[in-house]
């Protein structure tokens, strides 16, 4: 059975289908997309030249297809059986994709808010195409918690040192590195998941640089308001970035208004979110800095998604020189 994997390629939620598919199947292939813009399109395409008829199964996973696409699909009794989608973002569930069958989006679960790898893995299990492993199972938590941001509120550091060498080595290595330590894993009965002596030098690499180029980042930023309602006005920081350092940026201002930064304007530890221009991903990334839902809002209103507190907005759609114009007094 050859079966054909579209993803999200920017975060470790997007690598996990990837890593389980290749454990569960031995080997699928794959396709990883920037943003749900990209997704659209690279799957539009596939679909209109006909790849599909090369699969007998079509996954789409931690990126959703706008309504009006799943509702072809669906229409097309070629292929309507053999695609499913998986997602866990708010803007998924509002644009209504749960009312297809081959549609699961789901935002939480028992063990707090959900992540797409998470519900690959749980749909794997229940198909009888993945046998359970202790290290697959604390992987699978690991990638929920750092996609989530629950590693923060449990300051659980391992889970976002996955992330940290994610953004270390790229894809690739990623899903070639962690594929090997989890069959490896399996097939030695290990009980936890650890990083080798290697992975503990990248990662260490890699946190060295990220602080230095996040205060360059945060130095840079312009603070704008946004009127999202009559009633609700957000504090807005926008700066260029790159792309990976997106979820430090935002972290360093939430968690650091108490100290003293003398190089850094203090009203930047004041807006409600941080808007960085990530001109290489084709996307602006938006993080809430408090406790609100003005991310998505704010993606919402031009031409993005996501969840409350994390969202993005293409660079590339036609709601995108509104937002330019807004941010920017143009």
């Amino acid at each position: 059975m050859k079966r054909l994997l579209f993803s999200h390629k920017s975060d470790v939620d997007g690598m996990g289908e990837v890593i389980l598919s290749l454990i569960a199947f031995g080997s699928i292939d794959y396709i990883l997309c920037k943003n749900v813009k990209e997704l659209e399109e690279v799957f539009l395409d596939a679909y209109s030249n006909n790849t599909f008829n090369q699969y007998d199964i079509i996954y789409v996973t931690d990126l959703s297809l706008t309504r009006e696409t799943i509702e072809k699909i669906m229409s097309d009794e070629k292929v309507n059986n053999k695609i499913f989608l998986f997602d866990h973002h708010e803007t998924a569930l509002k644009n209504g994709l749960n009312d297809f069958s081959n549609c699961t989006i789901r935002i939480e679960n028992n063990l707090g808010k959900a992540c797409a790898t998470q519900i690959f893995y749980e749909y794997l299990l229940e198909n009888n195409y993945i046998s359970r492993a202790n290290i697959v199972d604390e992987f699978v938590e690991m990638v929920r918690r750092e996609d989530t941001y629950e590693w923060k509120k449990l300051n659980d550091i391992k889970s976002h040192e996955l992330a940290i060498l994610f953004n270390q080595v790229g894809c690739s290595q990623f899903i070639s590195q962690m594929h090997k330590k989890l069959i490896e894993g399996i097939q030695s009965n290990k009980n936890t998941f650890e990083f080798d002596n290697f992975e503990k030098e990248l990662i260490q690499q890699k946190k060295e640089d990220i602080d230095e180029k996040v205060k360059d980042f945060i130095k840079k930023i312009s603070i704008k308001e946004i009127k999202l309602s009559d009633i609700e006005v957000a504090k807005i920081g926008v700066c260029f970035i790159v792309y990976e350092y997106r979820n430090e940026v935002a972290d360093f201002i939430r968690y650091n208004s108490s100290l003293n930064h003398n190089d850094i304007n203090p009203e930047v530890f004041d807006i409600d979110v941080v808007a960085m221009v990530a001109v290489e991903n084709n996307q602006i990334s938006l993080r809430s800095t408090k406790d609100n839902d003005f991310a998505r809002k704010i993606a919402e209103m031009y031409g993005g998604g996501g969840h409350d507190q994390a969202a993005a907005i293409p660079i590339k759609n036609e709601l995108f020189e509104r937002l330019i114009n807004d941010i920017f007094d143009k």
